[in-house]
């Protein structure tokens, strides 16, 4: 069965999420992007990815704007409107995820903070983009967070700014940013990563795609994953 010249609909999140989902040039880019639009060009789909904010992103999914997100980790409150593959709410790496990705404690470098396993030591506030799904987790264990910011740059900025507190993030996006002359030895990146998520293609459930099509989808996900070309 051929799905050759269906267009799939699928948001993200505009804002930086080097390297694994960004815009450059306008158009959507990034492993996770380029994992995504091989599985999908391989079963024969057209695609359009629109960037938006990230709340946006998922509240018109919800609404079946949108056929897929490109990407999401699972959250319970998600799974009421969104498809995710079987093994999302228990699997710690599902088989069928786009990628594994890592979050790592920032802070100021001359505060001299290394985490080492315990949460209870990382700096407070603990600042995380808006509507991510690591705030949610931190705040359960009952951190102070600070999510007010759209994302991650604002988030380091502020933690410079301040002098104090975390930002929890991918080590690549600190990587990126201390390029620029700004942030050059600013920061410090722990080792030891605090979270290690899995991330996923979920479906609208008010998607036309079917889900016998989504789990071949999926599938599809998987297998260019796996391939290291």
């Amino acid at each position: 069965l051929s799905f050759a010249g269906e267009k799939l609909n699928i948001c993200m999140d505009k804002n930086l999420w080097y390297p694994f989902t960004f815009v450059e040039a306008g158009k959507a880019t990034g492993l996770q992007i380029d994992i995504i639009s091989k599985a999908l060009a391989d079963l024969g789909y057209e695609v359009n990815y629109k960037p938006l904010p990230w709340k946006r992103c998922v509240a018109s999914a919800k609404e079946g704007e949108f056929d897929a997100i490109a990407v999401a980790s699972y959250k319970d409150k998600r799974a009421e409107f969104l498809n995710y593959p079987a093994d999302a709410a228990t699997a710690k790496k599902s088989k069928e995820r786009v990628m594994q990705v890592e979050y790592s404690v920032v802070t100021v470098a001359a505060e001299a903070y290394e985490y080492a396993g315990d949460v209870s030591t990382i700096p407070e506030p603990v600042r995380v983009p808006r509507g991510y799904s690591v705030g949610d987790g931190l705040k359960k264990q009952g951190f102070k967070v600070d999510d007010g910011a759209s994302g991650d740059e604002k988030n380091i900025k502020k933690l410079l700014r301040m002098g104090k507190g975390s930002v929890v993030t991918l080590p690549q996006i600190v990587e990126l940013l201390t390029q620029k002359e700004m942030y050059k030895d600013k920061l410090h990146v722990s080792k030891t990563p605090v979270k290690s998520k899995s991330y996923y293609f979920p479906f609208s459930k008010k998607s036309v795609i079917s889900t016998a099509e989504q789990a071949k989808i999926w599938a599809e996900i998987s297998k260019v994953r796996n391939n290291s070309e």
